[in-house]
């Protein structure tokens, strides 16, 4: 640790203290009410006035698992849940109240979660949270990293918002598109069931007579395929196969809205089986494959497919027989597809590369955070001569 920097207690260079709000029974009203959730409800009542960082007493997990998903900043009257604690800093403690915040939250697996006792219902003492160690370098350099970090966050907003914007307008021309010619997605393309398997035919590897198989579990609810394959000992060669040009869909879901979400085919997946609880959508031309796949990503396709699935409570599911008989806008010229699929892969294209920034910005983000917060490295003081530059630039124009 640098000089000038100090090791201090939680408990030292804070005030600790219980919240007294219950969470579910408390009036709603004006004052933020912090709670274990990503966003505050709201309390008739206020308990604090100031800056505090607020650290969840229970175990986010629970089960005799510790686990904390999240601490909060809060600053002005806020009310605070019984189930957390806010740790208000002393006015002559030289603690910059959103430094340390981003400090308990980035370390909070090291220095919170392995302080949390219990076997069934995990949970945190105030003793033991008072005795969490906090490393403290002088106030301006603790500014400094809070300002650096608050730009990120700055540009990983603006990242987001990006993507937003692009994925909303994606959807927007996907059902904007219109055509005076139709098909029924039977006549453009065969549609065959996943296989079943028994779990004692699951592997661990591709040793011996086994097949990859791209399960339900690949398939996110971002659109992406990821994870690690399973291997299925067993399937027959009549077991439906993926190509390069197949699409998958997700047949049965516990959540109907998910049921009819189609995916491409990475290539690391040729070759490979799906599950019972998905489809394979061979387009009969490769070359419309992109093409159908955006057709049946409409935003009203996907309400359709949705509508049309069986089963009002716990898993829904879509038949193959409904789902041929549904059609899709099918321009009669096979070079209009493609170029129409050219347009829509530009405005994915657009939201990826945005969600990508965002994705690189939060890796920078963490790795940021642990040099500074190491104490192994500063950031210049020249820093502040930027950040004057800045506000003057600001106030001029």
């Amino acid at each position: 640790m640098r000089e000038g920097w100090r090791e201090v207690t939680l408990g030292e260079v804070c005030k600790i203290t219980k919240g007294s709000s219950p969470t579910l029974k408390t009036p709603p009203g004006q004052y933020p009410l912090i709670v274990t959730g990503p966003t505050p409800s709201s309390s008739d009542e206020f308990q604090f006035d100031g800056e505090a960082v607020c650290v969840p007493l229970v175990s986010s997990t629970g089960h005799g698992h510790a686990s904390l998903k999240r601490v909060h900043y809060a600053s002005g009257q806020f009310a605070v849940a019984n189930i957390i604690a806010a740790c208000l800093p002393h006015p002559s403690s030289g603690v910059n109240t959103p430094y340390l915040f981003h400090y308990l939250q980035h370390l909070k697996d090291d220095l919170i979660v392995t302080r949390m006792k219990g076997t069934a219902n995990v949970s945190l003492s105030i003793s033991n949270l008072s005795h969490v160690p906090v490393a403290l370098p002088p106030v301006n350099e603790q500014r400094r990293i809070v300002d650096l970090i608050a730009a990120v966050d700055d540009a990983i907003r603006t990242a987001e918002s990006e993507a937003m914007i692009s994925t909303t307008l994606l959807n927007s021309v996907l059902d904007q598109f219109e055509t005076a010619a139709f098909a029924r997605v039977g006549t453009i393309a065969s549609i065959s069931s996943g296989a079943s398997w028994a779990k004692a035919d699951v592997r661990s590897s591709m040793d011996g007579d086994v097949s990859t198989v791209l399960t339900i579990a690949n398939t996110k609810p971002d659109g992406s395929v990821a994870g690690e394959p399973t291997y299925v000992a067993g399937l027959t060669e009549k077991t439906g196969r993926l190509t390069p040009t197949s699409i998958v869909a997700i047949r049965t879901n516990g959540n109907h809205e998910r049921i009819g979400n189609v995916y491409r085919v990475p290539e690391e997946y040729a070759g490979a089986a799906v599950s019972a609880f998905q489809l394979i959508i061979e387009p009969v031309e490769q070359a419309d494959s992109a093409f159908l796949f955006w057709m049946l990503s409409r935003p009203s396709m996907q309400s359709r497919i949705t509508a049309a699935s069986s089963g009002s409570t716990g898993l829904g599911n879509i038949a193959a027989s409904k789902l041929r008989e549904m059609s899709v806008p099918w321009p009669e010229k096979p070079e209009a597809r493609v170029e129409r699929a050219e347009v829509f892969q530009a405005h994915w294209a657009a939201a990826e590369a945005a969600r990508a920034t965002a994705d690189s910005l939060k890796i920078l983000r963490s790795n940021l955070l642990t040099v500074l917060l190491s104490g192994e490295h500063e950031i210049p003081a020249s820093y502040d001569e930027l950040l004057n530059l800045d506000t003057e630039r600001g106030t001029a124009a």
